[in-house]
């Protein structure tokens, strides 16, 4: 799934400096997939003029531009100050039409992980993961699994190579849990960053273990729900286990109050949906700033399942 964030990354990043000189507050673009549906929301944003919220409209119709040009973009929306300032859709999407926002899956498994500590559901992040999976010991285990923590899934510090070299044998099988615990750990838990949807979909199995509930279940009843907001599907793996990675459907519309919620310490619609504390950790770096650059994201990071750096000087 990296690879497919990372080939438009850089056609990305135009739009995204346009939008930045703007001071926009939350952009949400979805790139083409295969499925789309017709779909209704409770949640409605609160409309203004780009001027009013002091942004400067032709800067914001280059950004127009320049999204159709590139083709892939479906949708694009603007929130500034708690105001929808912008929205357009290209290649026959609309407001309705629901699209799989891939990764950014992620980053509600990360809010649904937040909720779970709040209701006690778990312990904390420290708590070690084999602890929800005894039934996938096995003799011969390599002991370092013992010592991955919930911590370590959030920051993608399990220890397993990057999922360019695994992740495809390992959803080609019937049970994608049992094949995660069967590969090698070629670093030692929270040594390393290595990028790896497997980690994520962990975090879903654990979700479902400790509440009884399917990931989405739990996702509509604790998060969604209270926002406002829809979750179109969510598919699973084999087991049942939805898929903690990548294949959340949603509507772009709704997509723009998860990024709006975080913005606002948790909270939408008056409710607390999100610990504060929990947005804290979870948009703070998970290592020491290295200065590191992709393309024109500089000073690039993770915290827990969101990524982070500098556009143009400007904390994302």
């Amino acid at each position: 799934m990296r690879d497919i964030i990372k080939k438009y990354f850089f056609d990305l990043m135009t739009i995204n400096k346009l939008l930045l000189s703007l001071s926009f507050a939350s952009l949400w673009i979805l790139i083409s997939c295969d499925k789309s549906a017709e779909f209704q929301t409770d949640f409605q944003w609160p409309e203004s003029s780009p001027a009013s919220q002091g942004m400067d409209q032709k800067m914001l119709d280059s950004a127009y531009i320049r999204a159709e040009m590139l083709g892939f973009v479906d949708g694009l929306l603007v929130i500034k100050n708690g105001y929808l300032v912008a929205e357009k859709y290209y290649n026959g999407y609309n407001r309705n039409t629901a699209h799989q926002i891939w990764s950014d899956t992620k980053s509600f498994m990360s809010a649904l992980v937040g909720i779970a500590l709040r209701d006690d559901l778990i312990e904390n992040i420290d708590k070690k993961i084999m602890d929800y999976f005894p039934e996938y010991t096995y003799e011969g285990m390599d002991s370092r699994f013992y010592d991955i923590t919930i911590r370590h899934l959030l920051t993608m510090r399990m220890g397993i190579d990057n999922e360019e070299n695994n992740l495809i044998p390992v959803v080609q099988t019937e049970d994608w849990i049992r094949e995660t615990f069967r590969l090698p750990l070629i670093f030692n838990p929270g040594q390393k960053f290595s990028y790896n949807s497997l980690e994520t979909h962990l975090l879903s199995a654990i979700i479902t273990k400790v509440s009884g509930l399917s990931a989405l279940d739990f996702a509509v009843t604790y998060l969604t729900g209270p926002m406002g907001i829809e979750i179109i599907g969510w598919n699973d793996d084999p087991k049942g286990y939805n898929t903690g990675g990548y294949d959340i459907y949603m509507k772009p519309y709704d997509m723009a109050v998860l990024g709006y919620m975080y913005q606002n310490k948790g909270i939408v619609n008056n409710i607390q949906v999100v610990p504060k504390e929990w947005v804290t950790a979870s948009l703070t770096r998970s290592w020491v700033n290295d200065g590191t650059a992709w393309g024109p994201l500089t000073d690039y990071n993770y915290g827990y399942l969101w990524w982070l750096g500098k556009m143009n000087g400007q904390e994302l």
